[in-house]
């Protein structure tokens, strides 16, 4: 028996580890499919779900969308569409993979391809929403963004919401480059009017797309991502994304050596070598490396009878794959002269690959790579300003507080040098005038017609710490249904609009306070507490000019003051200690970071105390409830918490297409030096709430129904 017992803790050693080790979550982020799943699973609850996916739809666990969807009761996996490559991701490209019945889901899968890239009325018959999970690799000429593209149109033309699950760029957020796609070049391998390189997700590009289709659009963002991120920043496994991509070399080298279509000119070893016919392998490697492209160096290699250069990248953070596919083009063509591919009736693919014929003529007159760069450099600029009003990502780590939503709109065309927030029509924007702090709009901005917040109600959890209104007064709309018809009230016509202001004080609190004083408009600023050092004369002017200041934790560091109920309390009442020290008043009100019904808390709660059905924000609201605290959410929002990218006209849009009926309001924008745009646009917002009715109040303890706005 003494003998058998090793074996028997050995065999059950074996049956505890899961085959290939330890199945530890080392990622660093949460994907859009984890968060959906994790906080956001009522976006797709009991509804039929049809599911844009292949080999890399899985979450940062390796388990795929279509396991998770089958195993969720809640909901219907009724239809399943591949892209290119189809759902397993080894159809070679261009072959069209046939609709069949999948033989173990016993569901339709329909192939989306360049051939017929859109789904039909038909495919889309028994869904009620068109789920995406695809991982793009960075590239304007990566098929599946124009299979994005394309199930975002149908979409729109027949009725079906879109859900996007977004996931890294895995060349990251920052390099935008290369020839901007023209219109008359669009194509499968060109969508829309992005550069080579667009430096955005695909969550992101979705909100880009969608300024001109206008389907009803949510993204789901990821938790934790920063634009800086690398996929290899990430701590997540690279899955081949295609035959052709089967690791993240080949991702980088996808657009520095894959963009010579017809010229003779091609890569080899999975984008990793570039060459061709009549090349000095060492000429060509003197030319690139003297060009000192950063990040990278170039080997002299042949291949047979072809002379090239292997890409060995020695800076993944420098390297720029859509500047150093100009250069391979252009040097290449410098040593063996090689013929230009020309479109004629129909427009070739080398020009589609470029959207442009401009590249094609540039090549053949014999200009160097710095002056072709010099050419799109305007265009450039231009698609960099006008990304920034559909980023989500910044510098800080994302943390999710609601789904990403645009409503349907009727869409309009644009010319890209003029950015149009995803939220709205362009047309509406196009009325608004430029925006300045103290220059109110001379014009009346019409609201829009079609709501597309940012923001939602969240489940209604807020109203679990308020206190019952002493008084009659216009009840908040219904955290369950969103925009649902107030109580009846004394005052049946009065609307009310609060502003708020988060995390200040700042370097713009002054001037966010003389627009106020200058429209003789209140505000309530929720301050934290390490930031009043140093700022305590300009929350003594908001006081002495009748604002409202209260709590919003010390640090806001969820880290710190989601653990447990001690430490939310000790860290919330040493900024209000500060508060009260610098104004003399004790803070009666405050704001959870993050709201109250957020989940990003259960990320930090002591996980010996709390867990998903037990959680730290459930002890803390009902701490709060018991200390008499009032706490104040939010129904409306500027957008301005997603990203420190958008413009006053993108953070106007936002709250325009929130205000509907609502008989009270709670706007909620940010007070730090890196929201100047939320400063820009506060005149246009105040003029835009008093043309619809709106007086302006500040938010007291006495009147708790604004806590259950949310």
């Amino acid at each position: 028996m003494k003998k058998l017992l090793p074996l028997l803790i050995l065999a059950l050693i074996l049956t505890i580890i899961p085959p290939g080790g330890s199945s530890a979550n080392t990622s660093v982020i949460q994907l859009g499919s984890d968060v959906l799943f994790n906080q956001f699973h009522h976006v797709i609850e009991g509804k039929k779900v049809g599911l844009v996916t292949n080999q890399t739809g899985v979450n940062s666990q390796g388990i795929s969308t279509i396991d998770m969807l089958r195993r969720d009761r809640t909901v219907t996996l009724t239809a399943l569409y591949a892209p290119e490559h189809g759902l397993d991701g080894k159809t070679p490209a261009g072959q069209h993979a046939a609709a069949y019945t999948h033989p173990v889901y016993g569901i339709p899968v329909y192939g989306l391809n360049g051939s017929a890239p859109m789904p039909t009325k038909e495919m889309l018959a028994n869904i009620d929403v068109l789920l995406v999970d695809l991982q793009d690799i960075g590239s304007r000429t990566s098929p599946y963004i124009s299979t994005l593209h394309a199930c975002m149109t149908a979409a729109k033309q027949f009725g079906k919401p879109v859900v996007v699950l977004d996931r890294p760029n895995p060349v990251g957020g920052t390099i935008v480059d290369g020839p901007v796609l023209e219109a008359p070049y669009r194509s499968f391998i060109g969508v829309d009017t992005l550069p080579l390189a667009h430096g955005m997700t695909i969550g992101e590009l979705a909100r880009f797309f969608n300024r001109s289709i206008g389907v009803d659009l949510t993204v789901i963002p990821m938790q934790g991502y920063t634009r800086q991120m690398l996929y290899q920043d990430t701590g997540l496994p690279w899955i081949p994304s295609s035959p052709q991509i089967p690791d993240l070399a080949a991702v980088f080298g996808y657009m520095a050596t894959g963009l010579g279509e017809g010229t003779g000119i091609t890569p080899a070893d999975n984008f990793t070598w570039i060459g061709g016919e009549g090349i000095d392998s060492h000429a060509y490697a003197d030319l690139l490396n003297g060009a000192l492209l950063p990040g990278v160096m170039f080997l002299p290699e042949d291949k047979g009878t072809r002379g090239g250069v292997r890409l060995h990248i020695t800076d993944p953070y420098r390297f720029n794959p859509a500047k150093t596919g100009i250069y391979t083009l252009a040097y290449a063509r410098q040593l063996n002269h090689f013929p230009v591919p020309k479109s004629g009736q129909t427009i070739s693919v080398f020009d589609k690959e470029m959207g442009t014929r401009k590249i094609g003529q540039y090549l053949e007159q014999g200009l160097s790579p710095q002056a072709i760069e010099s050419t799109y450099a305007a265009e450039l600029s231009a698609f960099r300003e006008q990304r920034k009003a559909f980023l989500i990502y910044g510098d800080q780590p994302y943390q999710p507080v609601e789904p990403i939503r645009s409503k349907p709109v009727v869409p309009a065309s644009e010319p890209a040098s003029k950015p149009q927030p995803a939220v709205t029509k362009p047309a509406t924007n196009q009325q608004v005038p430029a925006i300045h702090p103290a220059v109110p709009p001379e014009k009346p901005v019409p609201s829009a017609a079609k709501p597309a917040a940012s923001v939602t109600p969240a489940p209604a959890g807020a109203a679990q710490t308020a206190k019952p209104p002493a008084t009659a007064k216009p009840s908040a709309p219904s955290a369950a249904v969103p925009g649902a018809k107030p109580a009846e009230s004394k005052q049946p016509q009065e609307k009310v609009a609060y502003l708020t202001f988060d995390d200040g004080p700042s370097p713009v609190t002054d001037k966010v306070l003389d627009i106020l004083k200058q429209h003789q408009v209140k505000a309530t600023f929720f301050v934290v507490g390490k930031n009043v050092p140093g700022r305590e004369a300009v929350l003594k002017r908001a006081i002495a000019e009748g604002h409202v200041v209260g709590g919003h934790t010390y640090s806001h560091d969820y880290r710190l003051i989601y653990r447990d109920i001690a430490s939310f309390f000790a860290d919330l009442e040493k900024g209000n200690q500060l508060i009260e020290h610098a104004t003399g008043v004790k803070p009666t009100v405050f704001r959870y970071p993050g709201g109250s019904t957020n989940t990003v808390s259960r990320k930090y709660q002591n996980p010996n105390v709390y867990n998903n059905s037990h959680t730290v924000m459930q002890d803390i609201k009902a701490e709060a409830a018991k200390r008499g605290y009032v706490f104040i959410d939010w129904n409306i929002t500027n957008g301005d918490a997603r990203s420190n990218h958008y413009t006053p006209e993108s953070a106007l849009a936002n709250v325009t297409s929130q205000v509907k009926h609502q008989r009270e309001i709670v706007v909620l924008m940010h007070d730090a030096s890196t929201k100047a745009a939320t400063v820009q646009s506060l005149p246009a917002v105040i003029q835009f709430l008093k043309q619809q009715g709106y007086r302006f109040d500040v938010i007291h303890a006495d009147k708790p129904t604004v806590a259950t706005v949310k």
